[in-house]
This record gives structure tokens, sequence and C-alpha cells, in this order.
């Protein structure tokens, strides 16, 4: 997913907002949840997710760009999921569509051969659905405070 901001703020107080709602990136050890967001900001950029106090695999991280403008500033934001679970579901879905494939060719009784697409449809649901919201929530959030 990706979408704009533009903002009447120059560069520099949207990089000051990020860093007064952001905590460091978290660890194994040491969660900060007092902020909204946890991540790192880079001279012109910036890697962030929300601050959760749960846990939900289907986080997504933003990625964005600050450039300044004529009328102000344009942020470029671009979501995507952790980089692990992209593996993982690239893992997972290719061992589901290829029991996709041999329930068609195979000679299975009927009730095992609706599995391995119920598996196909629920992956993907248990996927997107979260990874929605919690993209909503964030752009939401960065909308209220860079506007």
């Amino acid at each position: 997913m990706k979408f704009i901001l533009e903002s009447k703020k120059s560069k520099d107080e949207i990089t000051q907002i990020l860093k007064d709602n952001m905590s460091p990136a978290r660890s194994v050890f040491y969660r900060n949840y007092d902020e909204f967001f946890n991540g790192k900001i880079f001279e012109n950029s910036f890697k962030i997710q929300r601050n959760i106090n749960y846990r939900n695999s289907f986080l997504p991280v933003l990625i964005g760009e600050i450039n300044e403008t004529d009328s102000g500033t344009r942020i470029t934001i671009k979501t995507r999921l952790n980089l692990f679970v992209i593996v993982f579901l690239c893992v997972w879905f290719g061992i589901v569509f290829l029991g996709c494939l041999i329930t068609l060719f195979a000679d299975f009784e009927i009730q095992f051969r609706f599995i391995p697409y119920f598996m196909l449809v629920a992956g993907i649901l248990i996927t997107i659905l979260p990874y929605k919201y919690e993209a909503k929530k964030a752009k939401e959030k960065l909308e209220e405070l860079l506007k």
C-alpha cells in the first residue's frame, strides 16, 4: 500500500513531530509503549511501525520519504510486511498452492479435497485483514500528526 501526505509544515518540523511521537526501535529486552510509533528516522526518510503492546505478525512497516515542495512538504509512505513474515508466507502459500494442485489430480475423498482451498482462503484473510486494519490506524495517526 502506498499513500502520499501533503503538509504545509517544513521538513524539519515534520522530522521533529515524528521524533516526538516515536520511541526507539523495539528490542527483545526493552519495549517502551509511551509513544505511538517506534523505529528510526534518517535525514530524508523514516522506517517506523505502530507501537503496540500485543503481538501482531502482520503489523505494517511504514517506510517514508520526506521531500520539500514549493507549498510545504510531501511525505510518500509505502507499507509492507516484515521481511521474515513475507518469506514465511511465501513458503506457506507455496505449500498450500501445491496441495491445491495435488487435490485436482489425485483421487481424494470429497471432504479432503477442500482442505487446501480452505487453508488458502483462510491464509489470505488472516494476512490481509489485520494488515489493512493496522495500516489504516497508522495512516490516520500520521495524517493527524502531519497535517
